[in-house]
C-alpha cells in the first residue's frame, strides 16, 4: 500500500478522536484481503479511548479516496471481544486479514483474547454435533479461521461475501498467513489451561473438557442456537447505530450488497469448506470426517492391494460383515437406525432402569468415541481402522479368541469347571472395575460382549451403548443376570461365579455400592423376563450378602 496514503489515514484516525486519547488503529476489509475493486473504500477501525459517541461510522475522503472509518470506544470494544455484546459486529473484523496502524501490541493482545474465546466456542459446538465420538476428533488450526465466519455469515448474510472473497483459491495461503499466527497464539493458551492437546499438526480436546460439554443439559445446547440468532440481531443494531444514515444512504447500502451478492454467485466463487479440515482418529491414520464408501472401497483404501472377500457375520440390530483382506481378518460393522417395535419395548421394560440409543449415528458416535477413551487409559478394545458418520460404518480388527459367553455357559451349567473359568470371570469383572472407575457405563455388558483373546486378555468388543454416566450398577446387573439366564436350574457353580466377578470387579477398581445397587428390586424386575426367578434369586442373594459383609 502507498506509505503516503497510509500515513494521511493514520493522520485522519487521530483528529477522529479529538481530544481523547487514540488507542488503536487498524485497516481492514477489501484493501487489505485484496480483493477490492478500483472504486472500493479503504476500511478503517479508530478504537478510542471513553469515545462519548459509543459507536459510529463515517465516510471520509483523501484526494478522491473513500476512507470508511468505524469510531468504536475501547470499552464497547473489550467487551465485544470478550463476550460478544455487540454480535461481534467490531471485534469480528479481528476474523479477517487486519494491519496495525497504531497500537499494534493492544490489537494483537485483543486478537488473541478474541480468538481463544472463538476457539473455545466452536470447540464446544463440535463436540456438542459430534458427542463421544468428539474424543477421536483431530481439528486442523484452518478448521477455526473458518467455521466461525462461515457459522456467522449464516444469520448475518454480508459476511457470505467476504468469506468467499478472501478464501478464494487465488487469495486463500495469502491470507491464511494473516490470520493463522492469532489462533495459534490462542491455542496455545488453550493447551496451557488442558483444553486442547497437539496431535499429528493439528488439536484434540481433552477428555476432561469433552466430558464438560457432554454433561450439559440439551436446553444448553438449545441456547447456543438462540445466542447465535441474538448476535446477528446485536450487528444489525450495532450497524444502524453506527451508521446514522440516510434513507438515500441505507437504500444504498442494500442494494450495495445484493449486486456484490448476485456477483459472486454468478462468479460461481468457492472457498475452502471448513469441515475439509477435520479428521477422526484411527489406528490406520486421520479419516477425513466426511469420508464415505462402500464395505470394498474402504477396505480396499486401508488395505491396498488386497484381495477381499466380504461375508456377513451376524448381527440382527446392525449390519456386521467379516472381511478378509489378504488373510487379515476385519469386522465391518454398520450402524442402522432401530426404530422397531421390540427397541421401543426394549426402553419401556427398562423404564427407569436404563434408557437405549436407539439412533444410528448416535450409536457409532458412542462406539468410537469411548473406544478411544479405554484404549487411552488401557483398556483392551479392538483397534479401529477407518469410521465414516456419513454413511454409519466402522471398521475393525478382528479379535480371534475365545467368547466369554461359551466360559460363562460352562460355569452356571455347572459343566466340568475348572479353576482357570473362575479366574477368567474374575478378569471380567476386573475389566468391568477399570471401566467403572473411570465414571464410563459399558451400556450393553452381556457376556456376548466380551472376548477371551489368544494371549489371554479380555477384550470388550461391542461400546455402542457405552457413556459417561453415574448409573454403572446397570453394567453389573445385566452381565450376572444375563449369564444366568444359561443355568436351567439353581447351581452350586452361580453363588461362586458372582463371588468371582466381585473380585475381579473391586480389585480393578469398582466400587462396592453399585454391586449392592445391582440386588436391588429395580434390576431383578428388569431381567426377571430372560431368567429363572431362583436363579436370579442366587445372584442378588450373593450380591446382598457382600454388601452385607462389608458393612459389618
Amino acid at each position: 500500500m502507498d506509505e503516503t496514503l497510509i500515513a494521511k489515514i493514520l493522520d485522519l484516525a487521530h483528529k477522529a478522536a479529538g481530544d481523547q486519547r487514540l488507542t488503536a488503529s487498524m485497516l481492514y476489509g477489501s484493501r487489505v484481503a485484496g480483493y477490492a475493486r478500483r472504486d472500493s473504500l479503504y476500511d478503517c477501525m479508530v478504537i478510542v479511548e471513553s469515545y462519548p459517541y459509543g459507536v459510529r461510522y463515517s465516510l471520509n475522503w483523501i484526494d478522491s479516496i473513500g476512507v470508511g472509518l468505524l469510531q468504536v470506544d475501547d470499552e464497547l470494544f473489550s467487551l465485544d471481544v470478550s463476550e460478544g455484546a455487540f454480535g461481534e459486529f467490531l471485534a469480528g473484523r479481528l476474523l479477517f486479514p487486519n494491519i496495525a496502524l497504531y497500537g499494534a501490541k493492544y490489537l494483537k493482545w485483543k486478537e488473541v483474547e478474541f480468538k481463544e474465546r472463538v476457539v473455545r466456542e466452536e470447540l464446544e459446538h463440535l463436540i456438542s454435533q459430534l458427542g463421544e465420538a468428539s474424543r477421536g476428533l483431530v481439528i486442523k488450526i484452518e478448521y477455526f479461521a473458518l467455521s466461525r465466519i462461515l457459522r456467522r455469515s449464516r444469520t448475518y448474510p454480508p459476511l457470505r461475501y467476504s468469506y468467499l472473497n478472501t478464501f478464494k483459491p487465488s487469495l486463500r495461503d495469502r491470507n491464511m498467513a494473516m490470520i493463522l499466527p492469532g489462533y495459534r497464539a490462542a491455542i496455545d493458551r488453550l493447551i496451557d489451561q488442558g483444553i486442547l492437546l497437539k496431535y499429528d499438526g493439528g488439536v484434540m480436546a481433552s477428555d476432561t473438557f469433552i466430558d464438560r460439554v457432554l454433561a450439559k443439559k440439551t436446553v444448553d445446547r438449545i441456547i447456543d442456537v438462540v445466542a447465535e440468532s441474538k448476535k446477528a440481531i446485536s450487528s444489525y443494531l450495532t450497524q444502524g447505530r453506527a451508521s446514522l444514515s440516510s434513507l438515500e444512504d441505507m437504500s444504498r447500502e442494500v442494494a450495495s450488497k445484493l449486486r456484490r451478492e448476485l456477483l459472486i454467485m454468478s462468479l460461481n466463487v468457492h472457498a475452502d469448506n471448513p469441515r475439509s479440515y477435520l479428521y477422526l482418529k484411527t489406528t490406520n491414520g486421520l479419516v477425513k470426517i466426511d469420508e464415505r464408501g462402500s464395505i470394498l472401497d474402504v477396505v480396499g483404501k486401508v488395505r491396498p492391494n488386497s484381495r477381499v472377500v466380504v461375508t456377513p457375520l451376524g448381527g440382527v440390530l446392525n449390519e456386521v460383515y467379516l472381511a478378509i483382506a489378504d488373510g487379515e481378518k476385519l469386522v465391518v460393522k454398520k450402524y442402522t437406525d432401530w426404530h422397531g417395535f421390540k427397541w421401543f419395548t426394549l426402553n419401556l421394560v427398562t423404564l427407569g432402569t436404563k434408557t437405549f440409543s436407539v439412533s444410528g449415528r448416535a450409536r457409532l458416535s458412542n462406539e468410537f468415541g469411548i473406544n478411544h477413551l479405554l484404549r487411552r487409559n488401557n483398556i483392551d478394545v479392538p483397534e479401529i481402522i477407518f469410521v465414516s458418520l456419513p454413511d454409519k460404518m466402522l471398521v475393525s480388527k478382528y479379535i480371534d479368541g475365545q467368547p466369554s459367553v461359551d466360559i460363562v455357559k460352562k460355569i452356571v451349567r455347572d459343566r466340568n469347571c475348572l479353576e482357570s473359568d473362575f479366574e477368567d470371570i474374575k478378569n471380567i469383572g476386573r475389566t468391568i472395575g477399570r471401566i467403572h472407575s473411570l465414571m464410563i457405563q459399558v451400556g450393553d455388558s452381556k457376556p456376548e460382549n466380551f472376548i477371551k483373546d489368544s494371549e489371554g486378555r479380555i477384550v470388550i468388543i461391542d461400546l455402542e451403548q457405552a457413556r459417561r454416566s453415574e448409573d454403572l450398577a446397570w453394567d453389573i446387573a445385566e452381565f450376572l443376570y444375563y449369564s444366568a439366564h444359561y443355568a436351567a436350574k439353581p447351581t452350586p457353580s452361580i453363588t461362586r461365579f458372582v463371588e468371582s466377578f466381585i473380585e475381579g470387579y473391586l480389585d480393578g477398581g469398582g466400587d462396592q455400592s453399585y454391586l449392592k445397587r445391582a440386588a436391588g428390586i429395580n434390576y431383578l424386575k428388569t431381567f426377571s423376563i430372560w431368567a429363572l426367578p431362583q436363579v436370579n434369586y442366587m445372584v442378588a442373594e450373593v450380591l446382598r450378602k457382600h454388601a452385607q459383609h462389608m458393612l459389618n
